[in-house]
C-alpha cells in the first residue's frame, strides 16, 4: 500500500498539477484553482493542528474509517464548516505556480513524517483518530476527490 500511496502523492500529483491553470474551472462545486491548491496544502498539514473537536457522531467512526479502506469517492457537495482551519484568503494573491510547488512541498513533507513516523495519531474532525496509514489513505481520497473536482485525473 505504502508504494501506491507513494506514487500518487509523488507522480500523479505533480502530472495533475502540471496540467491546472490560474483559470481551470472545476466542473462541479465552487472552488477557484488556487482555493483547490490552498485547501490541498492545509490540509496536509491538517493533522498537525491539533484538532480535537468531532463533528461526527461517536457511532459512526468505525464505518468513517472503513470508508478510507475502499475504492469509494468522497461525496460531492460536502459542505466543510468554516471553523475547522480552513482559510481560502490565505496565498489567494500568489502566482499559481507557486501555489502548486508549495502544495508539492507540503504533501512530501506530510508524506515524509507519516511515512517515518508510523506510530503517529492524530483526530480528524470527520472521521476520527487516525493512524499514520488512515491519514495517507485519507488524503488520497481528499486529494483524488479535489483533483476530479477540475477533471485532472
Amino acid at each position: 500500500m505504502e508504494k501506491e500511496l507513494n506514487i500518487f502523492f509523488t507522480s500523479t500529483l505533480v502530472n495533475a498539477l502540471e496540467k491546472v491553470k490560474s483559470d481551470s474551472k472545476c466542473e462541479w462545486g465552487t472552488m477557484t484553482a488556487k482555493q483547490m491548491i490552498i485547501h490541498l496544502t492545509q490540509s496536509s498539514k491538517m493533522m498537525h493542528l491539533g484538532i480535537s473537536k468531532l463533528l461526527i457522531q461517536e457511532k459512526y467512526i468505525e464505518k468513517a474509517i472503513a470508508f478510507l479502506y475502499t475504492d469509494k469517492p468522497i461525496s460531492r457537495g460536502i459542505e466543510i464548516p468554516k471553523d475547522i482551519g480552513y482559510n481560502f484568503n490565505d496565498g489567494i494573491a500568489e502566482d499559481i505556480e507557486q501555489l502548486k510547488a508549495e502544495l508539492i512541498n507540503s504533501t512530501n513533507a506530510m508524506f515524509t513524517f507519516l511515512t517515518k513516523n508510523t506510530d503517529f495519531k492524530a483526530t480528524h474532525p470527520f472521521i476520527g483518530e487516525l493512524t499514520a496509514e488512515q491519514w495517507l489513505l485519507f488524503q488520497k481520497k481528499h486529494f483524488t476527490h479535489h483533483l476530479s473536482q477540475f477533471n485532472l485525473l
